[in-house]
């Protein structure tokens, strides 16, 4: 309630149509590069210090009338942008102890999905 910039980021399939770089081979391709482009404004905006929320708590067709977002255009994120006092070494999943962060060795995997490297 307190950010400073609202920020709702939505996907077009339409858009660069009809032929797009990816979407041949990978359906979900532009979706993709929408949430990396999602992922470099939070790097960005961190390094510039300010703080991200990603809200996540409403749902996709009310967003849209909300905005008069057209019915092909999928709204994929609402972010919340501003100052913040502090930036915590901690994400707040785990410092709330709501999520713990699993070991690397957990989610790595070595050729082959569930093979570990060998030490």
């Amino acid at each position: 309630m307190e950010s400073s910039l609202g920020i709702v980021v939505t996907y077009d399939p339409d858009r660069g149509s009809p032929a797009v770089l990816g979407r041949h081979a990978i359906a979900d391709a532009g979706l993709y590069s929408v949430c990396l482009a999602i992922q470099n404004l939070w790097l960005a905006a961190t390094e510039e210090g300010l703080g991200v929320g990603w809200v996540s708590f409403y749902r996709e067709d009310v967003l849209r009338r909300m905005l008069d977002i057209p019915t092909r255009v999928r709204p994929v994120a609402w972010l919340c942008v501003g100052p913040v006092r502090s930036l915590p070494d901690t994400p707040d999943l785990e410092r709330h102890g709501w999520r713990n962060r699993l070991p690397l060795d957990d989610v790595l995997h070595h050729d082959r999905y569930g093979a570990r490297p060998s030490r």
